[in-house]
């Protein structure tokens, strides 16, 4: 099962949002040299399981996906999303997709949180509801329409296999030798 990292879960002065995605040994390997090279941890094999325990399921992730019209520029609702995001510090909150659509109005919003849990927690947090109501919902036009639930494994585009190693080549005889080898 793939397994997640995210410095959201851990506040820090740098506020760093770094997201780590893989299977186990691999998340655990990244996030330490992650963590060492960048917030200043020093190194060791307890320091490697403590970062194993707080990793979560890629599976247990949930969250929403809102369809609505644009009434205000994209960049402004990016600007309210990126501010958002930086000055709430929600957590379990790990990463909001923003599609805009072709007709250059209607927009679909994808947000995952680790777990149920913490969508619903910040659902019943009245800070949330306000800003809701006094930010995101007057750039749209009128109400949008939501899904909830819970986000099942990515289809990813295969990695490639490695090229396979080039045989060797036996080496052909000069075109010389190869005439001195023929019969008489």
């Amino acid at each position: 099962m793939r397994k997640i990292a995210d410095c959201r879960e851990f506040p820090s002065e740098s506020a760093c949002s770094l997201t780590i995605t893989g299977e186990e040994d691999e998340v655990v390997r990244a996030a330490a040299e992650h963590a060492i090279s960048v917030h200043g941890h020093q190194d060791s094999p307890e320091f490697r399981e403590e970062i194993r325990a707080a990793l979560s399921d890629e599976r247990g992730r949930y969250g929403t996906v809102m369809v609505g019209r644009r009434r205000n520029p994209l960049e402004d609702m990016q600007r309210a999303s990126a501010e958002w995001a930086r000055e709430r510090q929600v957590p379990g909150f790990l990463r909001e997709d923003i599609l805009a659509a072709d007709d250059d109005s209607t927009i679909v919003v994808a947000v995952s949180f680790a777990s149920k849990e913490d969508y619903l927690r910040l659902g019943d947090d009245p800070a949330q509801d306000e800003w809701w109501r006094t930010v995101m919902a007057p750039m749209l036009d009128g109400e949008p329409s939501w899904i909830d639930g819970s986000w099942q494994l990515p289809v990813e585009r295969p990695t490639p296999a490695p090229a396979a190693p080039a045989m060797p080549t036996q080496a052909q005889p000069a075109p010389a030798e190869r005439d001195s080898e023929q019969p008489a």
